[in-house]
Order: structure tokens, then sequence, then C-alpha cells
């Protein structure tokens, strides 16, 4: 990685955090989506979350933020595995673009927050992993169209051990996210 997407990358994480920390309304759900449809909705008019499963994996609470920045957002999901083997996620894709990468959060020597990409997500035998604002999370980047609240979005996820899981995921707000 380069300087320059380094800093584009820092940039970006402190905009996420900083748009996570910070409570507001956003704007209405769009349903004229090109590329997509809009979200279902669940109670109280709120898009909800996306899941599927695919053999001994399960994948739950699936949404992408409201983008920060035109051109990236983040995305958040829970995988359960059911099966009696360790699998790991090695890699993520979406409709949005062509590049999408599985992040975590760290804390700096001097305290600050940076987003630092992995290879892969370990998900234990019979156990599950959160992908959350401030820890593991999506990272989809170079999106040559921004999504709006109320779109939706295919994440496709690829494991070690050959599975694939396909979700649709809403684009909701950071604020009305559920504290993520």
């Amino acid at each position: 990685m380069n300087a320059s997407t380094s800093a584009l990358l820092a940039l970006g994480a402190a905009a996420l955090l900083a748009l996570a920390s910070c409570a507001g309304q956003g704007a209405a759900p769009r349903t004229d989506n090109p590329g997509g449809s809009a979200a279902p909705t669940a109670e109280h008019g709120t898009p909800a979350k996306g899941g599927a499963q695919a053999g001994d994996l399960t994948v739950a609470d699936a949404w992408l933020a409201e983008p920060a920045q035109p051109s990236m957002t983040a995305g958040y999901l829970t995988i359960t595995n059911n099966g009696d083997g360790p699998v790991a996620l090695t890699e993520a894709a979406t409709s949005l673009s062509d590049r999408t990468e599985l992040h975590t959060v760290e804390t700096t020597e001097s305290g600050a927050s940076q987003m630092t990409p992995v290879d892969t997500i370990p998900v234990p035998a019979g156990g599950t992993v959160e992908l959350a604002s401030g820890g593991l999370h999506l990272m989809v980047l170079d999106m040559p169209r921004p999504p709006r609240v109320g779109d939706t979005a295919t994440i496709t996820l690829t494991f070690d051990n050959g599975a694939t899981v396909h979700v649709e995921a809403p684009v909701l707000e950071r604020a009305g996210s559920g504290g993520h």
C-alpha cells in the first residue's frame, strides 16, 4: 500500500469514526436505486438488515453505512459457524465496487484509532464473530457512485472451506443503525 492510499484510508477512518459517534437526522430513503432496490422494511419503517445461510455458516444483521465520503463506506454483519471445524473469511466483495477489503481498527501508540487491512477473519467452530464499527468490518473502497439510505447492495463472502455466502444488505443511517 502506498503512502497516498494509506493517507486516504486514515482520513476515511477518521471520518467514519467521527460520524459513528454523532447522532443526527438522516436523509429520507431513496427508492430509485438504479443498481439495486429499495431495502425491505422492518417495524417502524426501518430497513431490515440482511441475512443468509450457506451450509453451516449463517450471516445476520448485514448492513452498509451511509457513506461518510462519496468513494467509500463500511459494512457490518455477524457470522455464525455452526460447524464442527473453524473457518476463516478470506474475501469479501460487494455490488458497489470492485474493491472491498477486510479491515480492523487498532489503537496506535499515541492512542489514535487506525484502520488496518487483515488477510482473514477467523470464525471458530460453534462460534460467532461480529463485524462492527470500531473493530473488524468490511471496507468498500473506490465506489464509482455512493449509495444512499434505503438502497441495497449484495455482499459476497468467501471462506477458506470453499463456502460462499451472498447476502442483500441495506444502506442505513449511521446514527440510526443500532449503535454501530
